[in-house]
C-alpha cells in the first residue's frame, strides 16, 4: 500500500489561541477572522473527499512562537476533536430520537391522507374537481406526514457522521509552526 501525500492546510494566525477561539477585536477591521483556525480546517477537509493524512502549517508572528508549541497545539487539537466527536454522537442520537417522536404526529396525518384517497369516490363520486382535490389533498397529507420524520431519521444524522470522519482525520494531523514569512522590499 502506498502512502498518500498529506493534505496540507496553511493558516496564518496572529496567535496560537486563534486556532481555537476568536480574540476580542474590532469587528470592522479588515484583518478580522470570523472563524477559528479549527473551523477553517474542518471546512477545508469537509469540502474534499480525500481520506489521507492531514498536515496543518501554522504561520505565526515570530515573537509568539515558543519551544514545543506544535506538540501543545497537536495535543489540544486531539482533545478538541475527541470532545466534538462525542458531542456529535450525542446530537446524532438526539436527532434520530426527534425523528421517532415526530412519527407520533406524522403517522396520523399520513393515515388521514390515505383515508381521503381511499374514500374520495364515496364522498363526492368518481369524477369531478372535488374528487381531484380530495385525491391530491390526500397524497399531500401523506407526504407531509411522512417527509419530516423520515428526513430526520435518515438524512439529518448523516452530516454528523461526515463531520466525525473529518474530526478523526484532524485529530491525528501533524502540526507545523513556522514564523510569518518576512516581506522583502
Amino acid at each position: 500500500m502506498t502512502d498518500r501525500a498529506p493534505q496540507v492546510i496553511s493558516l496564518s494566525l496572529t496567535s496560537p489561541e486563534d486556532m481555537f477561539v476568536l480574540a476580542q477585536t474590532d469587528l470592522f477591521s479588515e484583518y478580522r477572522n470570523f472563524m477559528t483556525g479549527l473551523e477553517y480546517c474542518i471546512s477545508m477537509l469537509r469540502s474534499r473527499p480525500a481520506r489521507g493524512p492531514v498536515r496543518i502549517e501554522l504561520s505565526l508572528p515570530s515573537d509568539r512562537i515558543e519551544e514545543g508549541m506544535n506538540q501543545r497545539i497537536g495535543r489540544t487539537l486531539a482533545r478538541y476533536c475527541d470532545h466534538r466527536i462525542a458531542y456529535n454522537q450525542r446530537e446524532r442520537r438526539a436527532v434520530r430520537l426527534d425523528g421517532v417522536f415526530s412519527l407520533w404526529i406524522g403517522i396520523p396525518i399520513a393515515v388521514l391522507g390515505f383515508l381521503l384517497v381511499i374514500v374520495k369516490t364515496s364522498i363526492v363520486g368518481a369524477t369531478g374537481n372535488a374528487n381531484l382535490a380530495l385525491d391530491s389533498g390526500g397524497w399531500v397529507l401523506v407526504w407531509v406526514g411522512l417527509w419530516f420524520p423520515l428526513d430526520t431519521l435518515l438524512f439529518t444524522p448523516l452530516s454528523y457522521g461526515r463531520e466525525n470522519r473529518v474530526l478523526g482525520r484532524l485529530r491525528s494531523a501533524s502540526v507545523v509552526v513556522e514564523p510569518h514569512p518576512t516581506m522583502k522590499l
